[in-house]
């Protein structure tokens, strides 16, 4: 297992437990856990925003957890969807891109944190830019991610 999969494993055990990790993003290390949190409005769009997760977010309650492995090169035609559920997603490896409805997109390399919550709407498409690996960790009903990222 590479260097780059047991740092983001690592945090993935700290997000479980409810500890505080750091993220990091190509070469720099931040001085703040954040997460990518991707959701649609009652209007049915969908919106991408960077939460700081507080050193005081508890443990979240996940209840399954999931991986895939996907291949591509981002030459697909898009294909807009929502989210399955609620869920964390950590990428493992690899980079993709995230397009939301306003033509926007967001890139998401190997160990970003990323809460998908756009489960109605128009939802985004993803665009595997090379193989990747996602580790997909299910919340309970009701959980509440800019709150827990807030610590309360």
């Amino acid at each position: 297992m590479k260097r780059r999969d047991l740092l983001a494993l690592s945090g993935m055990a700290a997000l479980a437990a409810g500890g505080r990790a750091s993220a990091q993003g190509s070469s720099e290390a931040v001085d703040e856990a954040r997460l990518i949190r991707v959701y649609s409005t009652a209007d049915g769009e969908s919106h991408i925003e960077d939460l700081v997760i507080s050193p005081d977010a508890g443990a979240a309650d996940i209840t399954q957890m999931t991986a895939g492995v996907y291949r591509g090169s981002g030459a697909t035609a898009p294909d807009w969807h929502t989210a399955p559920r609620r869920q964390f997603a950590i990428n493992m490896t690899g980079a993709l891109e995230v397009e939301i409805s306003n033509g926007s997109r967001r890139r998401i390399g190997a160990g970003d944190l990323v809460f998908l919550e756009d489960i109605s709407g128009k939802g985004h498409v993803t665009r595997a830019l090379g193989p990747i690996t996602n580790l997909f960790l299910h919340v309970a009903e009701g959980f509440d991610v800019v709150a827990w990222a807030r610590g309360n």
